[in-house]
């Protein structure tokens, strides 16, 4: 025989290296097929994968996550798919959620997953069906302020008010936190006009609630925004004066 040419060694060197590595998958997938029930059983949690490398670990866990769909397991198939960054597995999920009306807990899946286009749709979604917590959470998700401070203006507008000082905390809008205070004391709604302008830090309006509430005989709330504002001196007035009424 002639010498071996080695570009032909190579070729045939390369058909080898594949076929073992595929030998190699397909005693994987066997070997996971009796592996993942026992997995499933024993709990994500409880798992030490340490032995293998990490495409090996990365398979398992796939094959963990889906049977745990197959089976109903979505929170176990949710932690297997997290351990190894699966995020577009996360985002199906996200989505089957959605399909089925749940949107908050699609919401938490696209968050999982990082989806940023998928949270700013479902978000524009909650929005037109009023579905304000869901907007918020997905909004707040992608930090998408402007979107915020529409759904804050909805639920101004529809006397959300625990949504509304939610947002307009989170935004950091002294201004909008004090409109939001001002519609809450004509209502009357004091306790939310007294977050709002506790959060605003406008201490001469939280006064003026005080006022107005000892007016109306509410002196234990009076005395808790006065403190709040930093009014000793009407603090100690009802303290006192009023401390029969409390």
């Amino acid at each position: 025989m002639g010498k071996e040419d080695p570009f032909v060694k190579k070729v045939v060197d390369n058909m080898v290296d594949s076929y073992k590595e595929t030998s190699k998958a397909s005693m994987a997938s066997q070997n996971f097929a009796k592996l993942v029930p026992a997995l499933i059983e024993k709990g994500i949690e409880s798992i030490n994968l340490s032995m293998f490398d990490e495409k090996t670990r990365e398979q398992l866990l796939n094959e963990v996550g889906d049977e745990c769909l197959r089976k109903g397991k979505i929170n176990e198939a949710v932690k297997a798919f997290m351990f190894i960054g699966n995020k577009s597995k996360l985002a199906k999920i996200g989505m089957s959620y959605e399909n089925i009306g749940l949107f908050s807990e699609a919401v938490d899946m696209y968050v999982l997953a990082e989806d940023p286009e998928h949270l700013s749709r479902l978000g524009d979604k909650c929005l037109k069906d009023s579905k304000y917590p869901d907007a918020i959470k997905a909004f707040k998700a992608t930090n998408n302020r402007l979107k915020l401070l529409q759904v804050g203006e909805e639920c101004m507008k529809k006397e959300k008010w625990d949504s509304a000082l939610e947002i307009f905390s989170f935004l950091n809008s002294k201004e909008k936190l004090v409109e939001l205070g001002d519609r809450c004391f004509k209502h009357p709604f004091f306790n939310y006009a007294a977050k709002a302008y506790q959060l605003a830090g406008d201490p001469e309006r939280l006064t003026k609630l005080g006022d107005e509430c000892i007016k109306q005989g509410l002196v234990k709330t009076a005395l808790d925004i006065y403190m709040a504002a930093g009014n000793d001196t009407m603090a100690t007035f009802i303290r006192e004066n009023f401390s029969h009424k409390m």
